[in-house]
């Protein structure tokens, strides 16, 4: 029933990460904001990270994924 509409829905977000990940400067904007955070966890400090409420699901993952990473 949905199908063609997520199919569409899909494709579009494919190609819209395709099109960031052209851009050189995309990668290496997220490059800095890794070293960034992980330079902050070093210095025993923490990172507030503050949105619009949309999904909290995924800022439970991230904060579940940082927790294991951590020594």
């Amino acid at each position: 029933m949905y199908q063609d509409l997520i199919r569409n829905e899909l494709n579009e977000a494919a190609e819209t990460l395709a099109n960031f990940l052209k851009d050189d400067a995309n990668i290496h904007a997220i490059q800095r904001a890794a070293v960034l955070l992980a330079d902050s966890f070093k210095a025993g400090g923490k990172v507030l990270s503050c949105g619009n409420g949309g999904s909290p699901l995924r800022r439970y993952a991230l904060c579940r994924r940082v927790d294991r990473s951590l020594p």
